[in-house]
């Protein structure tokens, strides 16, 4: 029998694997979820500090994912300009300088790319990881700060964005279907995607309907859509670049989710999708 052939006994077998295969990956991320979702939240109920200090050290291990992805080194000089920048970013929103933070981003974004160039490595790579990861650290930051309901803010993103990825797995894999955007993120599906904005929509109008979030339901059920396409959004953004430097996961810390990006690619379009929201709500307002 030739290597490639397999018996009619051996298909069942492969495949049964394959199945267990999933399931093992499954119950990695339920255990790592379960972890990390308690430890999230309890921080964002401490206060503006703790969750802070937080968001620095996720916003220097995302700025780390990041120039490994894009420079493919590990510790390259984008990286420590840009660590350099995120710590100063967020210090700056930490103490209510929001506009300064966001000035010391481009900043550094900016510096980072002229060292490119000077170094004769023509890159703008360093600057668009100032949009895609410092800045929504930055708003992050700042959503939390808000005086009269930044914790139930943060809580509310939190129910977005982790109901949208639960739901969107778990109806994706269940029904399967049409591919949503099969040259960028092969597994995703329609129906997937389509689970995971209703039940995004779902939990945030039940946490209007129980009055755990400041608004009437109907206004949080259209935010937390919101939030739940812009979710879908960040994972397949962040499922094109990777898929542009032919890397599979950002990294490897967080058992069956990969890398911190991989694990907060929807949350950082959530993030600034939210963040807008409320400033135009603060402008109207």
């Amino acid at each position: 029998m030739e290597a490639g052939d397999k018996s009619p006994a051996a298909r069942p077998a492969a495949k049964t694997g394959g199945g267990v295969s999933e399931i093992r990956q499954l119950a990695r991320r339920i255990i790592a979820g379960a972890i990390m979702a308690p430890v999230a939240l309890g921080i964002v109920w401490l206060g503006d500090r703790p969750f802070s200090a937080l968001i620095a050290f996720l916003c220097i291990m995302l700025v780390f994912e990041w120039t490994r992805l894009v420079e493919k080194a590990e510790f390259s000089s984008g990286f420590y300009i840009l660590s350099f920048t995120a710590i100063s970013s967020v210090f700056l929103a930490a103490s209510g300088l929001y506009f300064y933070a966001y000035l010391c981003a481009l900043a550094g974004g900016m510096f980072a790319v002229a060292m490119e160039y000077t170094a004769n490595r023509a890159s703008m790579w360093p600057l668009i990881g100032v949009f895609y990861v410092i800045m929504p650290c930055v708003a992050l930051v700042w959503i939390r700060a808000e005086p009269a309901d930044g914790r139930s803010l943060v809580i509310f993103l939190m129910a977005a964005v982790w109901s949208t990825d639960i739901g969107a797995y778990l109806i994706g894999k269940a029904l399967g279907g049409p591919k949503l955007a099969p040259l960028i993120s092969p597994g995703k599906t329609w129906s997937g995607t389509i689970g995971g904005v209703l039940c995004g929509t779902i939990v945030c109008a039940l946490i209007g309907l129980f009055g755990i979030g400041s608004g009437p339901e109907w206004v949080l059920a259209l935010i937390g859509a919101g939030l739940s396409v812009a979710t879908i959004i960040g994972d397949l953004a962040e499922s094109a670049f990777k898929r542009y430097f032919g890397v599979k996961d950002s990294g490897g810390y967080i058992p069956g989710h990969g890398g911190i990006l991989d694990r907060l690619d929807g949350m950082i379009f959530a993030t600034v999708a939210l963040a807008i929201v409320l400033f135009v709500y603060s402008l109207l307002g």
